[in-house]
């Protein structure tokens, strides 16, 4: 996990400068919310307790100070909340792979409430914090122009020569993704495309997403939601018929995730398999903040009406495969809840319409999972489970659960049912489906429906006389980007034999030791 030490240090110092002295601190983090409107010093208090724990998620304390950030506004410590807000944004970019966030919308707020305030100075360096971004996630000249005219009046103001600003990346260094949506959020009154769709529900909606990422391997997460173009369900469907030549895959994101981090994750997960597949992204009226998990926990069940909608007219796709379905955290209970009323409509005779179920440390009761199976099971192809005990997706059920089993929690707490192939990826940080590995596995399930003891660095371990096996995720050369490329590329030339498989191999890697290392991975993957 991301060392956040000297930031929690200085938000602290900040926030204790403005909290008065109570006798009691509840120390809830469900019931904060409700807290926060009725006694807003108490929740103060509880903020600076709850981010006062050895080794806190960063999530958590992003949304907690976020939170403290709106009670100084409201309390009419604007300075100082200006000041919290700033260091959110440092927050998201110096944890921004295990984040997943944008922080130039918080960059902006900070740098227009320190303006406001007398900040000249603060103003200015936020700004430049922000051009920055800008620039490394490849923005239009003119916004590059307009932030750097901002610097420039403050610089002014101040009585200083305005810093050197470097100029507008190529647009060769950036990669665009589109992406299907549809989503029941409700609309937010905003036009610019990351914060078109709000956090409550609405009327399902269809539409185009576009994503640009870096082109350069190893940058970091730059990725940026760049338009919105909405479409009738007629328009859409014509989209999806257009990509026959794709095989799908339907993303269903997780609790605390607006709709512009889930598109940017969508695109990034296709990208990442090498762009042989069409990404569909399902968003529901998930929160922005942790804070508001319960809340989420409720929007699920609705939700799942709509999805069922949207299964059914991807089921009637005529791809080359049939579609692929995975969810993350929260939204596996959305995805499930949804194929139980597929299921529900259909024959039992009747063929599966769906390829790989892909349950991505999902954050549902594990019970709930084992009763539902007997149901998933006949809808598709094979079901695997990712389990983690560090992935960032179940941090807050395992704080608000306790000892209560959730579907995704790894190592020896690993569920393990017929039906289902148990992965424990607990060797992965983070954020699994932004790991080389977890993009391998993933590409092999996709493409070959392979079973684990045919797929990369996984090591079976028994979990019981009567269960199925645990299996490990060891790493090793299946975290090499390089094999993930291959894939796709197999994946591109539709590939059948083994032969074919290494000819390929030894093509397209000019290192004789990766090639190497790489060919008993491709050998056992393709079989005789």
């Amino acid at each position: 996990m991301p060392s956040i030490a000297p930031l929690l240090i200085s938000a602290a110092l900040l926030l204790g400068a403005v909290l008065p002295a109570r006798a009691q601190v509840a120390d809830s983090f469900a019931t904060l919310p409700y807290l926060a409107e009725t006694d807003p010093d108490a929740a103060m208090e509880t903020i600076l307790k709850l981010t006062a724990r050895p080794d806190p998620d960063p999530r958590a304390v992003y949304d907690l100070y976020r939170m403290a950030a709106g009670l100084m506004i409201e309390g009419g410590q604007v300075a100082a909340a200006a000041q919290a807000i700033a260091r959110l944004a440092e927050l998201a970019v110096q944890n921004r792979d295990y984040l997943g966030f944008d922080p130039l919308p918080v960059y902006a707020e900070a740098a227009a409430l320190l303006r406001d305030t007398g900040q000249a100075k603060a103003a200015r360096a936020t700004l430049v914090s922000m051009y920055r971004e800008k620039y490394l996630s490849g923005a239009a000249p003119e916004d590059l122009a307009r932030t750097a005219r901002d610097i420039a009046a403050l610089s002014q103001a101040l009585g200083e020569a305005p810093p050197d600003l470097p100029g507008p990346l190529e647009a060769r260094d950036f990669r665009t993704v589109s992406v299907l949506y549809t989503t029941d959020r409700g609309l937010s009154g905003e036009a610019r495309a990351p914060l078109y769709y709000g956090s409550g529900g609405g009327a399902l909606a269809f539409g185009v997403a576009t994503v640009s990422h870096s082109a350069v391997a190893g940058q970091g997460d730059y990725s940026k939601l760049r338009t919105l173009r909405p479409e009738t369900r007629a328009e859409w469907r014509a989209d999806l018929d257009a990509s026959a030549k794709k095989g799908v895959l339907l993303y269903v994101h997780g609790a605390a995730t607006p709709f512009e981090q889930a598109a940017r994750r969508a695109a990034l997960i296709a990208e990442g398999l090498g762009g042989v597949y069409l990404p569909i992204l399902y968003s529901w009226p998930a929160s922005s903040s942790t804070l508001d998990y319960m809340s989420d926990s409720a929007a699920t069940r609705r939700s799942a009406r709509h999805l069922a909608e949207v299964l059914q007219t991807i089921a009637a796709h005529r791809g080359p495969s049939r579609p692929n379905l995975l969810a993350r955290g929260m939204g596996a209970q959305v995805l499930t809840d949804a194929l139980e009323l597929v299921a529900a409509g259909r024959s039992p005779d009747a063929p599966a319409p769906f390829g790989q179920l892909i349950l991505a440390a999902p954050d549902m009761d594990a019970e709930r999972l084992r009763d539902l199976l007997p149901v998933l099971r006949p809808l598709v192809q094979r079901v695997t489970l990712y389990a983690s005990e560090s992935d960032a997706q179940m941090a807050l059920p395992r704080r608000l659960y306790g000892a209560a089993l959730r579907a995704g929690w790894g190592g020896e707490a690993t569920l393990a049912q017929a039906g289902a192939d148990s992965v424990d990826v607990s060797a992965l940080e983070a954020d699994m489906l932004a790991a080389p590995a977890m993009l391998s596995e993933i590409a092999m399930l996709l493409w070959r429906d392979a079973a684990p003891a045919r797929r990369c660095g996984l090591k079976a371990d028994a979990s019981g006389a009567d269960d199925p096996p645990v299996w490990r995720l060891t790493g090793g050369i299946c975290s090499d980007p390089a094999l993930t490329g291959i894939l796709a590329r197999l994946r591109r030339d539709d590939v059948q034999t083994r032969d074919q498989a290494l000819e390929t191999l030894r093509a397209a890697v000019a290192d004789p030791g990766l090639c190497e290392a790489l060919a008993p991975v491709l050998s056992r993957l393709m079989g005789p």
